[in-house]
């Protein structure tokens, strides 16, 4: 990530999601709120407009939703960041009035989608009239090959696989992140996506790698976050069930080489988004994960991090348990309960337990 591009996540910013501001709806948004709220001063939504964050996400407290950037500019905002990624190369139609609109009050841009914005000569005109700088998250950095040389580090990696797309991998990632460090535990956070880049810091959008380069763009993001610390999380993507995210979530798998897995899930969910397959039973899921991991460190899954977003606290202990005796792993929501610390416990045991049950590296 370029340093330069990463200084912009810290300014004032609001949050563009036209049409789709939610908690499932605009991932990106969602995460930003939780994580980076106090840099946030307004989102855009015209069907929300009127309403606080709180009323929509049930967090995030008065931040305001608009209709239009331009009721926003009294907050001073210095960045407007797309808060949804899209599966598509295009830019919807209704969207370039927005963008326009936000660099013609000379606001930078953070785009978080595979279209380029500076690819349409309208926008690309105004940038460069304006003077205002465009981070398109989704441009992939020269990386080499993976090469395997997580294997040699002394720091322990943890990486948060699933059931599916949106459904809690970065979250349960970073709620890991932040209470192993405040526990002391010095531990890295290895974005793989571009939410993830913008709370951190630091990164690589994986989706937007050369198929060939995403081992190697993972290995790098690892050997980046290692450095100093006892600790990695890395932050997973799509899931190997998934017909049409199954590369980048395999590429992740092998290029962070993990020691533990905390697999991830979403209560009620029974169909992965988009290509609506139906997920299959979470213990073959964890059984499939672990039986991809590789020979030079096989991992197995310590936990499973339950999204129970919208469940009662009744209904959620019922399907905690419930998995639990299906998969024989303790389950965790680490926001429901207020903090991963739960699953640090689960996390420091497990490390105790495989200290010395790492085959050798083959050379």
């Amino acid at each position: 990530m370029d340093q330069s591009h990463a200084k912009l996540a810290d300014k004032k910013f609001v949050l563009f999601a036209e049409g789709c501001f939610g908690l499932f709806t605009s991932k990106i948004a969602a995460s930003l709120v939780r994580y980076r709220g106090d840099r946030c001063v307004a989102v855009i939504d015209s069907r929300r407009a009127g309403q606080t964050v709180q009323d929509v996400l049930g967090y995030g407290g008065d931040i305001p939703i608009v209709s239009r950037v331009e009721q926003t500019l009294h907050l001073q905002p210095e960045v407007m960041i797309i808060g949804k990624g899209l599966h598509s190369f295009e830019l919807p139609s209704g969207w370039r009035p927005h963008i326009l609109g936000a660099v013609q009050h000379g606001l930078h841009l953070i785009n978080s989608i595979h279209f380029r914005l500076t690819d349409d000569p309208d926008i690309a005109r105004a940038v460069r009239e304006k003077g205002v700088t465009v981070w398109e998250t989704k441009d992939a950095p020269t990386v080499p090959l993976n090469k395997g040389r997580v294997l040699d580090l002394d720091t322990w990696v943890v990486h948060t696989c699933g059931s599916d797309s949106n459904i809690g991998k970065k979250t349960a990632a970073l709620q890991v992140w932040n209470e192993a460090n405040r526990r002391g535990i010095t531990t890295g956070f290895a974005a793989t996506g571009q939410s993830g880049m913008l709370i951190s810091g630091h990164g690589i959008a994986i989706d937007g790698v050369a198929g060939d380069f995403m081992g190697g763009a993972v290995e790098q993001v690892v050997m980046d976050a290692a450095a100093g610390n006892e600790w990695v999380v890395v932050e997973g993507q799509g899931s190997l069930n998934h017909i049409g995210f199954s590369g980048v979530a395999l590429a992740i798998l092998h290029g962070s080489l993990p020691h533990a897995l905390v697999f991830c899930h979403r209560l009620g969910a029974e169909r992965t988004k988009v290509w609506e397959t139906p997920i299959i039973p979470i213990p073959e899921l964890i059984r499939m994960n672990e039986e991809l991991t590789v020979f030079e460190r096989p991992a197995k899954v310590a936990a499973v991090s339950l999204n129970s977003a919208g469940y009662s606290e009744e209904d959620y202990r019922r399907a905690a348990e419930k998995l639990e005796d299906e998969t024989g792993r303790p389950v965790v929501d680490p926001v429901r309960e207020g903090g991963a610390a739960r699953l640090v416990d689960v996390l420091r045991a497990h490390q105790r337990e495989n200290a010395d049950s790492r085959p050798a590296r083959r050379r």
